[in-house]
């Protein structure tokens, strides 16, 4: 009986997923550790919110990592992003998943917002490190309908024990969203979301 895949093929298949992973930005400018979290006051919150969009921008021109080329900074003026809306400031139930294949670490139970003919996933899957930061990639159709990157966002998820905060308004697009030299990690397709994720950045 003939392998389904010959030496060589499987040696390619290896090699691949290296460069992805050498590629793969392993921490994407996002926001600042100070980000806001599901426990703060919203005034407060909002003030945050708004000067990690902020720093982020800056970082952006500045960063050696930044995925913006080098011909493009001159033209640009910061990101776009959704108004902060208290709706998608989640907060549910984590479960680390022990023997999950990397990069997959783990779940988030939450409760999304629900469409008429579209119900959400009451879980997420969460990607990252069993002892680093923490993301859900996921897509939802406002990238459908061009006002989000079409691959997909991946938006940070805060553990602490077992609960965890999703926060759509910081949602953000991978590194190959601004540059075709990355290679970013799909997201999973029990990450797909029938309804709008009016939150975060937007094109």
């Amino acid at each position: 009986m003939r392998p389904l895949l010959s030496w060589k093929a499987v040696a390619f298949l290896i090699g691949l997923i290296i460069f992805a992973l050498l590629l793969w930005p392993h921490r994407p400018i996002s926001t600042p550790t100070t980000s806001p979290s599901c426990q703060w006051e919203w005034s407060r919150y909002e003030t945050a919110l708004s000067q990690a969009r902020k720093h982020k921008d800056s970082l952006f021109l500045v960063d050696p990592r930044s995925p913006i080329p080098q011909q493009e900074k001159n033209h640009f003026r910061g990101l776009k992003y959704f108004p902060p809306d208290s709706q998608w400031r989640l907060r549910g139930r984590y479960e680390a998943l022990k023997n999950a294949l990397a990069p997959m670490v783990g779940v988030a139970w939450l409760h999304l917002p629900t469409l008429d003919g579209c119900k959400g996933p009451s879980k997420l899957l969460v990607y990252g490190e069993k002892t680093g930061s923490l993301y859900v990639a996921f897509w939802d159709s406002t990238a459908h309908t061009g006002l989000t990157y079409e691959g997909g966002r991946y938006v940070p998820v805060e553990v602490v024990g077992e609960s965890a905060c999703v926060d759509f308004n910081r949602a953000y697009f991978p590194y190959c969203a601004y540059n075709p030299s990355y290679i970013c990690l799909p997201y999973p397709p029990e990450n797909r979301l029938c309804l709008p994720v009016l939150a975060g950045e937007r094109w």
